[in-house]
């Protein structure tokens, strides 16, 4: 569920000070009330040279004159100090709420494979690398223009279990340096057409192969996506919050279509203060996704930047997958409107397009942009904005450990 912050239920218009020019009317009536009853009030053949004719022409309508302007100033005062300790116990909420907002995932692995190859591939598509040409299917040798992985496999289980094995062999060392006590859950993202059943029981077969400790492993829906991380960072506590958790997401294709891109990502996050805590090396923060539900693009960026701290100026690079010609279009609107640095770059130097370099990666895009923003971040050292689209149109912010460590970590 989305963080909302706490707005004013009430209205916040600051009550209005005394106007003189009003106050000083109502002065002037008062006097001319008081002097014309007095002089009407006053018995007939008493003497008027007296403290109570005076008190009673000009001292009583002045005192109650007094008396209203008090009890206006009195009103004016307790309502704006009424209104002060509602905006103050609000800002409080919203501190409170913005800094739930900005708890991070540490990154402590992100692998990848696609047609660039693992390591390199943030590097090449920053220098406007292309991979995507027209090759013969995997299938039935139709030519058709796309990007395919080079794993072992005569069919497309086999070739699930490469990639399996492939990621979990680039995981190694990160995953023995956690500890055992350190609660650790799996998440298997697939494509919606593939067969699950068969290859969640490769997934297990391949992870209790190499020798891990058993894990539950918990297969998303395609329209969850990377709104997971979400909802992991909803939980308020508890071990559900304070563990490690590995995401694998596949896409392949026996008949791809046009444009299409196979790829494989492992990305192993944790909660921040619990990395830090257990002295686990990450390689960068990666903060919560924001999803446009409003179809309002401008907000969603917003959003982000606000959940992932970072500012605008500061945003030189975009990492965009899957995403349709009006998402592309809105994006590079919003990157105007809110002046993000990438809008100042010439040629869009700043935004990268993924599904250019090596085409429409499916259930993986979004999980492969991420793993290369990380892999960017970490050569670059400045935050990193990634758009994709699994239903909606999606946007996070990736940044580096350093700045997360200067702004201090909370938890």
């Amino acid at each position: 569920m989305p963080v909302e912050l706490p707005t004013p239920q009430w209205d916040t218009t600051p009550p209005t000070l005394p106007r003189p020019f009003v106050w000083l009317g109502l002065f002037v009536a008062i006097m001319l009330a008081g002097v014309i009853l007095a002089l009407l009030t006053w018995p007939k053949g008493e003497p008027t040279d007296t403290a109570w004719f005076w008190m009673r022409l000009l001292a009583f309508p002045a005192l109650a004159w007094c008396l209203l302007f008090g009890l206006r100033w009195l009103y004016h005062e307790q309502e704006s100090a009424r209104l002060q300790a509602a905006d103050d116990v609000l800002a409080a909420d919203r501190a409170k709420a913005l800094l739930f907002a900005r708890e991070p995932l540490a990154v402590l692995n992100a692998s990848y494979l696609c047609a660039i190859g693992p390591g390199e591939a943030a590097t090449q598509i920053v220098d406007g690398e292309s991979k995507l040409e027209s090759r013969d299917s995997f299938s039935d040798g139709t030519s058709v223009r796309h990007t395919a992985l080079d794993v072992e496999g005569f069919n497309q289980e086999e070739r699930f279990q490469s990639c399996f094995t492939a990621l979990i062999r680039q995981l190694a060392t990160s995953l023995t340096e956690i500890p055992r006590r350190v609660p650790l859950a799996v998440y298997l993202q697939l494509p919606a057409d593939a067969p699950h059943e068969q290859i969640f029981a490769l997934w297990q077969y391949c992870w209790d192969a190499a020798g891990y400790r058993s894990v539950e492993t918990t297969l998303l829906h395609e329209e969850q996506g990377i709104m997971a991380l979400d909802e992991w960072l909803d939980i308020r506590g508890g071990p559900e919050l304070e563990k490690i958790a590995l995401f694998i997401a596949v896409q392949l294709h026996e008949m791809p279509s046009a444009n299409s891109a196979e790829a494989a990502v492992a990305l192993l996050l944790g909660w921040a203060p619990l990395v830090e805590r257990k002295a686990l090396p990450s390689l960068a923060l990666l903060h919560r996704p924001v999803e446009d539900s409003k179809d309002n693009v401008n907000e969603t960026i917003s959003r982000a930047l606000l959940w992932g701290n970072a500012e605008a100026a500061n945003v030189e690079h975009l990492w965009q997958a899957g995403l349709t010609h009006a998402d592309a279009s809105s994006l590079m609107q919003a990157s105007s409107d809110l002046s993000l640095g990438l809008s100042s770059k010439q040629a869009a130097d700043g935004i990268h397009d993924i599904d250019a370099a090596i085409g429409d990666a499916g259930v993986v895009a979004a999980w492969l942009a991420m793993a290369l923003a990380i892999e960017h971040v970490s050569q670059t050292h400045m935050p990193q904005l990634v758009a994709s689209r699994q239903n909606t149109l999606r946007a996070t912010v990736v940044q580096p450990v350093a700045t997360h460590q200067e702004s201090g970590l909370q938890g």
